[in-house]
């Protein structure tokens, strides 16, 4: 057992060592978050991926939409406040990440007194618009 774990450390170690580095590239993260809890993806018929930085001032919001694909998000500033037409308020400070999906419009609201900053991604099936725009709900009381 001791010699496995030996052989298994030096497997380890040489694969480590082995590895060739990159050369004349530069990585910068922009953004990291957490989720609030564990995330089950599926999207189906995507072909494209883009990147933006949303920055929503204090007072301002998105507007009610919903998202033909999947948008993977993360608050670098601020905390912003997400609200559904299902009636559902949710906040997600500065360093959580948070997934849009589905066909419930919502409107992310900045309630603070500073910038909030997000960066997107967009996994999107060909041909559709980053978003599409709805009327925001009669029903709810925020």
């Amino acid at each position: 057992m001791v010699a496995a774990a030996l052989v298994a450390g030096l497997l380890g170690a040489g694969g480590v060592a082995s590895a060739s580095p990159g050369h004349l590239i530069t990585a910068k993260t922009t953004a990291e978050g957490k989720f609030v809890k564990p995330q089950n993806v599926k999207v189906k018929n995507v072909s494209r991926v883009i990147e933006q930085t949303l920055t929503i001032q204090p007072g301002g919001d998105t507007g009610w939409h919903v998202h033909p694909g999947i948008v993977f998000l993360t608050v670098v500033k601020g905390t912003i406040t997400r609200r559904s037409a299902d009636c559902k308020v949710e906040t997600f400070p500065a360093g959580s990440s948070f997934i849009k999906q589905g066909d419930v419009p919502l409107n992310g609201v900045n309630l603070g007194t500073e910038p909030i900053e997000l960066h997107l991604t967009y996994v999107l099936p060909e041909g559709t618009p980053l978003r599409y725009e709805r009327e925001a709900p009669k029903y709810c009381k925020f």
